[in-house]
């Protein structure tokens, strides 16, 4: 529905690397591709650098950016601070879309389109993957071979920044015949409430 409403020069996604954020960068490819295919678009998308980042996720990041084309804008300040320059910069821009779910802090009474509020720079925040669950995000993942970065294959389930990032200890797993101690990765997890266990 965004792009009923917007013009894909109008709108910005944002795009972090994480699993949410690689389903929507897909399923927003795939809308630009059998919808605007004569245009040769390239999204546009934000980045919001954490204080301490992962080097795989960086790195992860890098090859969205070359693999996808996508014209990244990389910052490395606060979500705040980088929304205002790309919107005094781009004034054309007017949403954004994001892979908030509503189990995400702070996200349970958002809508689908809902403003940003005010004291923030004033953009139309479009979140399609609102109530999609944990498990949804990784049966589209799997099933369509979609690249994830490789931390979720070590144990980590909500990926911030690595001061505030372990690996969630619900998914640890001894096998005392075999001695062996690890983590599975986070389509393995079964209790879906348990996802940001890992974050502190």
């Amino acid at each position: 529905m965004c792009f009923e409403t917007y013009e894909p020069e109008n709108v910005l996604v944002a795009f972090n690397g994480g699993k949410d954020c690689m389903v929507l960068l897909h399923l927003t490819l795939a809308v630009l591709k059998r919808n605007y295919s004569d245009r040769n678009l390239r999204p546009l998308c934000l980045y919001v650098q954490s204080a301490d980042p992962f080097e795989e996720l960086e790195e992860f990041v890098e090859h969205c950016r070359q693999f996808y084309n996508l014209n990244l804008l990389k910052f490395s300040t606060k979500v705040k601070d980088a929304l205002e320059f790309v919107l005094k910069s781009k004034p054309n821009i007017k949403a954004c879309l994001m892979g908030t779910r509503r189990d995400d802090p702070f996200a349970f009474h958002l809508k689908a389109f809902q403003m940003t509020d005010p004291n923030w720079p004033q953009i139309m925040r479009v979140s399609p993957l609102l109530d999609w669950h944990y498990s949804f995000i990784w049966d589209y993942l799997l099933d369509l071979q979609v690249p994830y970065c490789k931390l979720y294959d070590q144990g980590y389930t909500s990926i911030g920044s690595r001061l505030n990032t372990k690996l969630n200890p619900y998914l640890y797993y001894h096998d005392p015949k075999q001695n062996i101690k690890k983590y599975l990765p986070a389509y393995k997890l079964l209790d879906v409430t348990k996802e940001r266990s890992g974050r502190c």
